[in-house]
């Protein structure tokens, strides 16, 4: 969540913080998601293009057509998950 404005910093504080407190510490994101509306904008970590690094790796590797397989953990609006396959 590098570098988000200090609106969406609060956002997802009180989201965090209502979802501790209903026993559904994760639901914030389900939240989050939900009430950005598609919208990359409001969500703080969306930076719609792949990690700098990945890309890197990517080109250091060479791994086109090589049918290998690839999990990318909260991927979150697939930037990274696109670049692997």
């Amino acid at each position: 969540m590098f570098g988000q404005q200090p609106q969406q910093q609060q956002k997802v504080k009180q989201l965090a913080t209502e979802g501790v407190e209903s026993s559904q510490p994760l639901r914030w994101v389900e939240t989050l998601y939900a009430e950005a509306q598609g919208y990359a904008s409001q969500v703080p970590w969306a930076k719609l293009t792949p990690h700098p690094y990945l890309e890197y790796w990517l080109r250091q590797k060479q791994t086109h057509g090589q049918k290998k397989s690839a999990l990318v953990i909260g991927c979150g609006w697939v930037h990274d998950a696109e670049s692997l396959s």
